[in-house]
């Protein structure tokens, strides 16, 4: 058995600490030995162990003070990298692409003059949002950008709403968010906003931070802090998973739709459909109610149903106006769809091959078969 008196009789392994000048004991002389030579360690001397002086008090070695910030190793951010401004540097290549986009559109300040240019760099922005779905950051840039803090709210909370169909509807809709010119398109700004979204994956931080580098490139740096500080510096959207529901594919009965057609020339024109327009219940009403071409076009004409089921008659509006595109553009179409008619889904029936397609307005927008 190994006694007390034996293990105080056991040699020490011991070497000098660079960094605090301690003792430090180490389990093994191979130990010892690896530290010394890995330099973060002094061999201690006889003259050390008894208590004189060390090597380190030789070589006057600093010691780290927990005080001097400047010493003191740089904090890795928590969120996305940041640039000089200290606003987020976004993704390198999605930025080059904006940029390269912009500059071949004549979207500058030299070209248009700077107050412009930042009107059209803002709407492209606002664009970018929603089409990566950032519906949400969308109204806030708006409300940030417009200073009405109320804006940021979705509309379709407000219990003052009156039925889209009704006269009171347009005069509502010129209190909220979408009256604001900045969800209108300009020369140029769809293609930018486009190109963002596109190249970020859809991701709509790195989509608004590329529009705001180019501005930050081209001097308006304040404009650039507004837009990026609509989102937190973190590496996820300040929408939540329950902040995007409302706005998603919510299957209940105030499921909003556009329901129209696609004329030969690739004309889209389309009305509005109040309930239940979500694709399990639209399926079997389209195939129930609408055979051709021309039950949609009295569709259109009587200004739009409160819903399309296939258990019962098609209660029209006779009032509302239609939402025009083009499959040239259906990106601009959807979009439309949504900001006049607060649509979550679109069906139409294409007059040339006589089927119908449908797409997701808050999902990838694309246009697929529904039968």
């Amino acid at each position: 058995m190994i006694s007390l008196r034996n293990l105080l009789k056991e040699e020490s392994f011991t070497a000098i600490n660079k960094d605090s000048g301690e003792v430090s004991v180490f389990k093994t002389k191979d130990a010892r030995d690896s530290a010394i030579k890995a330099g973060t360690h002094d061999k201690q001397d006889s003259k050390s162990a008894k208590g004189g002086d060390s090597p380190t008090d030789k070589k006057d070695v600093p010691k780290v003070n927990i005080f001097n910030k400047d010493k003191e190793e740089p904090k890795k951010d928590s969120g996305r990298p940041k640039d000089s401004t200290g606003g987020r540097a976004g993704n390198p290549e999605v930025n080059k692409a904006v940029r390269k986009k912009a500059q071949s559109l004549g979207i500058t300040p030299k070209k248009l003059g700077k107050e412009e240019y930042e009107s059209r760099m803002s709407k492209a922005a606002v664009e970018a949002l929603t089409d990566s779905n950032f519906h949400s950051e969308a109204r806030k840039l708006i409300a940030v950008l417009e200073d009405k803090p109320e804006w940021a709210n979705d509309p379709r909370k407000d219990p003052k709403m009156p039925d889209i169909m009704s006269p009171e509807y347009e005069e509502w809709q010129k209190t909220s968010v979408y009256s604001s010119e900045l969800y209108d398109s300009a020369e140029g700004t769809d293609d930018i906003a486009h190109e963002a979204s596109n190249q970020a994956g859809w991701d709509g931080v790195s989509a608004l931070d590329a529009i705001a580098f180019d501005l930050k490139m081209n001097g308006s740096k304040n404009l650039a802090a507004k837009i990026q500080g609509i989102i937190d510096d973190t590496n996820e959207s300040t929408t939540s998973i329950a902040d995007m529901i409302p706005e998603s594919v919510v299957i209940n009965e105030g499921t909003r739709s556009q329901v129209g057609v696609i004329g030969r020339n690739g004309k889209i024109v389309s009305a509005y459909v109040h309930y239940d327009g979500y694709p399990s219940n639209m399926k079997p009403g389209l195939k129930k109610h609408m055979k051709n071409e021309k039950d949609v076009l009295k569709l259109i004409k009587m200004g739009g149903a409160r819903g399309i089921f296939d258990d019962k008659e098609i209660e029209y509006y006779k009032s509302g106006k239609p939402t025009k595109g083009d499959m040239k553009d259906f990106g601009g179409y959807v979009d439309a769809a949504d900001r006049n008619g607060m649509a979550e889904y679109v069906y139409l029936y294409n007059i040339k091959d006589k089927k119908w397609y449908f797409a997701d307005v808050y999902g990838d927008k694309k246009l697929k078969k529904l039968f």
